[in-house]
This record gives C-alpha cells, structure tokens and sequence, in this order.
C-alpha cells in the first residue's frame, strides 16, 4: 500500500492539507504502507518555491514523516509531454486546435440556448495543421464512471456529461489531470485520499488510469473543514494556516491531536490521543461523511492539556521562539517552565506569564489594579519590613520554610497571612495572579526575592 500527499506551492500549509497529510500517514501506518510527498508545481505562475519550502518545514513541524520524496513535478515536465502524445498516438487524446475566438462563440451560443457549456468536440476530427499551436485533449466517450469511495460509498458520474478535457496547454504545459495521474501510476500509489473539492476531477482520472493500462487506486475524498459560521474555513473566521497556528504557540502535537479528530474519531470519548496510538486505529473508512467544524477553543483547550503533559525539557524547544533575547540556558529556566506549564494554553500566553522571571528586578512594573487591591493599609511598610527580616533569616530557602515563616509571622501579629501574601506577589512578579508565591519566591531565590522585596518597601515608605 502506498498513499501521498501531494500540496501546490501556490501557499502556505492550509489546515485542511495538514489534515489532510496526517489521514495519508496514518491510513499508511496502520496498514504497514508508505507515504510520499509530491510537490505539485506545475501552475507556473502560481507555485513558488519559498512556498514548496515553507510547507516542507510546516510539515516537518507538525510531524508529518514522509517515506519518500519530496519529488517535484517540475522536474518532470518531459515525462508528462511524452505520456500526452502516446494518447494522441493510440487515439485516446487529440490536438485541439481550436481559437480563443472559437470556444467563446461556443460558450456564449450554449449561454443563449440556455444549456451547460461543453466542449463541441470539434476537432476529434479536424486535420492537423502543421505546427500550428495547439492543445491536446482527452477523449470522453459516454457511459457510466462508477467507483467505490472508502468514505461517500459507491460514485458514478456519466461521461456524456463530462468535457473533452485538456491535457496539454498550448505552452506545452501539463494541468493538473494528466501530472497527477502519470506520477499516481509511476509513484505506485494504490490510494488517493483529498479533500472532496477534488471529487468532480475523479472521473477524470480514472479514464486517465484506464487509458494508460494502469490500476485505479482506491480514493477517499475527505470532507471540508469549516469554520465557527458553518461555512468553508477561511481567514474571516481565524487563521487557516500550520505556520499561523504554530506562531499563536500551538504545540504541534496538540495540533497533529486536534486535526485528526476533525471528521474522526476512536470510536469512544479519548481525546488526547498519541501518534502511535493513532496508527494502531486510524482507517480512511472511519472518516465522517458530514465536514467537521473547526473549534477554535477546543484547539486551546487541548493545547493546554499538552502543555501540562510536557516536561520542562519537552516544552523548552518550543518555547525558544517566543523567548526572543530572553532566552536563557534550559537548566535555568527548567523550574520556571515548570511553575507555568499548567497554567496557559498557549505558548505566548506561557512566556508572558514567565516574564517576571525573566527581567531584571528593578525592571518589574507593578500592574495598577494590583497595586490598587493589595498595597494599601498604614502599616503596609511596616509588614513588609517585618516579612523582609522574617525571609531573610530563614534557611533553608525552600517552599515549606519559607511559608511557616511568613505564616509564624503573620500569627504573631495577630494578621491574617493574606496581608503579607498578596504584596509579596505584586512585589516578585508586579501582578495580582501568579503560580503560588512561595514556589515563586524559591524559584528566584533568595537574593532575588529580598531584592525585589526591598524595591517594594522603598517604594511605599517614601
């Protein structure tokens, strides 16, 4: 068995392809098969190469492995002009060599007898005329096209129905039926699973397969993906693409999680579900008919459930990116990934949470409706003179030692612990909402914490 993915480089990696890409491997996974990766460059003025690129790396970064490739149809543009002119030879396709002019009298003729416009076929039977341009055309002949869909069931269209369609353009171009099936039959693909929008195009093809004595694969043509308002996902309704989802600091685990339950599922309630858990259950004859809605919160939510899932080394890679030039070395921020990583569901919320890990003490900027609710009282230097003794007596400078010091102080003063609490918040991280406050203070550590404590008493005795 092998399957492909096969994207146009005229983009970035639309969620729908990385769905789609992901359905490809694991239905390769799970039934011992192969996966390729086909660039489909052939619209010359449409596919870029920084595009080809950027959905290799989108790939790579949602885990998508593919066994073979990536191949590029562009590098096999004689293969397609050879394989078009043996169909011209064996009477299967023929060169058109009608004008610009021609076809729009057609069409406009069709539009006033109020008919679908077809091709006439006109030129089955026109004489060649020399190395006058031309394009070359498949010939359809009439009769049912009927094939099994591991996930709509049984097709059929009618070929009386269907275009001449073309091959070759005039510019000695293939389109897109006659690439996609000559690298299909040379790349041994025995299964073609993508988007359903392709599902008008199937027919074609397989006269394509037939015309070349090749097998036709087993298709799957997957459903849509839409958006919050019911309709095809677009950027209306929020970002569309991996690369926008990976800078908005999704994991792409959770993404990889998140798009393989779109339009499937386990066959029970798990959802956090493993890339090799997914192998073992995964079956394009499992997808869902009806397309699948694009929850947007669901996604956060379930990036968060990752997040808290992943070790500090784990998260680390991920969130180097968004540290910018507050990077620092793993071993310094490990325990200060590990106060955050249950507390956001992104890693951009995750690096803001971290910052006053991350600045200079003197660098700590109080938010005002926390400098409102907790620095307030005429004793408020005095308790912090006290708690700033208190703390820098204690030793060892751990979590619980330091909570029964601030709380054996706070007794003594007849005070409940809250009043010395909530400002050594606001003074270590300048917020009213943090990870518990003695984990914060022993994960600056000492010196840092009367720093930064200190700064607060100067402020509010002067």
């Amino acid at each position: 068995m092998k399957l492909r993915f096969a994207p146009s480089p005229t983009g970035f990696l639309h969620v729908g392809g990385a769905r789609t890409a992901i359905f490809n491997l694991l239905h390769a996974r799970r039934h011992g098969g192969r996966m390729l990766l086909r660039i489909e460059d052939t619209d010359v003025e449409r596919s870029k190469q920084h595009h080809a690129e950027q959905i290799v790396a989108s790939l790579q970064w949602l885990g998508v492995e593919w066994d073979e490739g990536p191949f590029y149809q562009s590098d096999r543009l004689d293969l397609y002009r050879q394989r078009a002119e043996e169909l011209v030879k064996s009477g299967k396709a023929y060169r058109c060599y009608c004008t610009v002019e021609e076809l729009e009298g057609e069409r406009t003729a069709a539009e006033k007898a109020g008919v679908a416009y077809r091709y006439s076929g006109r030129c089955r039977e026109r004489i060649a005329n020399g190395n006058a341009e031309h394009i070359i055309r498949f010939k359809v002949e009439p009769g049912p096209i009927a094939f099994h869909d591991l996930i709509r069931g049984d097709v059929q269209f009618e070929g009386e129905l269907l275009d001449d369609f073309v091959l070759l353009r005039s510019d000695r171009n293939p389109t897109y039926h006659l690439s996609v099936v000559v690298d299909d039959i040379d790349m041994a693909i025995t299964h073609v699973a993508r988007g359903d929008d392709h599902l008008s195009n199937t027919p074609k093809h397989i006269l394509l397969f037939r015309a070349f004595g090749a097998d036709v694969p087993v298709f799957a043509h997957l459903p849509l993906i839409l958006g919050s308002d019911r309709k095809r996902l677009s950027k209306r309704t929020g970002a569309t693409s991996a690369e926008e989802y990976r800078d908005l600091g999704i994991v792409p685990q959770a993404l990889f999680n998140f798009l393989l339950l779109l339009g499937w599922n386990p066959g029970n309630d798990q959802e956090i579900i493993t890339h090799s858990d997914a192998a073992a259950l995964f079956d394009l004859s499992d997808v869902h008919k009806a397309p699948a809605v694009f929850d947007a919160e669901k996604l956060l939510w379930m990036n968060g459930q990752y997040m808290m899932r992943m070790s500090a080394d784990e998260l680390y890679p991920h969130l180097v990116p968004f540290l910018g030039d507050r990077a620092r070395p793993l071993d310094e921020l490990r325990p200060v990934i590990a106060l955050h990583h249950s507390r956001a569901r992104t890693l951009k919320e995750m690096v803001a949470q971290m910052e006053p890990f991350l600045v200079e003490d003197d660098a700590i900027e109080y938010e005002l409706e926390a400098e409102k609710k907790h620095l307030k009282g005429d004793d408020l230097a005095t308790r912090m003179n006290d708690l700033y003794d208190a703390l820098e007596k204690t030793e060892p400078f751990d979590v619980a030692t330091t909570e029964q010091s601030l709380r054996a102080l706070a007794e003594s003063r007849g005070l409940s612990a809250a009043k010395y609490i909530h400002p050594l918040r606001v003074a270590l991280t300048g917020r009213g909402a943090s990870p518990p406050i003695f984990d914060v203070a022993v994960v600056l550590g000492k010196e840092k914490t009367l720093a930064r404590l200190k700064r607060l008493i100067d402020r509010v005795s002067s």
